[in-house]
């Protein structure tokens, strides 16, 4: 399982279901008011995800660690940034240190090419659609590289 921990807030569901997808535990519900988003990440350590700027605001105010997405991005544009900040691992994980992209749950291996989740038992296997979340991925680290390759450049300028 990955260290960092992350409650995100209800206009980036999306995102929630990635984060779990790289296997780190991401608290998402799309009823969740900023109260309860604030108590979550004060009482579990966990870093604020929002497109909310009040909201970030707030948590900092409250020395909550809190990242700010820009509207417009791309998921693939998010998860570089907070490659960049936080340092995710943008390779997908071994489906047996995942989590359920729905409940945030533990994935257990079943068989050879069959995943369960712990909590609610949906079942995750590798299909047509493991392709496409490998090449968003590799769309994030192609953004991630850039990204870094330009601030190289910039230092160098100076």
């Amino acid at each position: 399982m990955q260290t960092k921990k992350f409650v995100v807030d209800a206009m980036l569901g999306k995102l929630a279901r990635w984060l779990r997808i790289l296997g780190y535990d991401t608290v998402y519900n799309n009823n969740f008011e900023d109260w309860k988003i604030l108590k979550i990440a004060a009482d579990e350590n966990r870093i604020i995800i929002t497109r909310d700027r009040g909201l970030c605001v707030r948590a900092r105010k409250r020395k909550l660690e809190c990242f700010y997405v820009i509207p417009g991005l791309k998921i693939e544009e998010i998860l570089a940034k907070l490659s960049s900040k936080y340092s995710i691992d943008l390779n997908i994980v071994d489906p047996n240190f995942s989590r359920c992209s729905v409940c945030n749950g533990v994935l257990k291996k079943v068989n050879d090419n069959l995943w369960e989740c712990t909590r609610c038992h949906k079942k995750y296997w590798k299909g047509s659609h493991w392709r496409t979340i490998e090449s968003t991925l590799i769309r994030a680290r192609a953004i991630l590289k850039n990204n870094e390759s330009q601030q190289q450049s910039i230092s160098y300028d100076q």
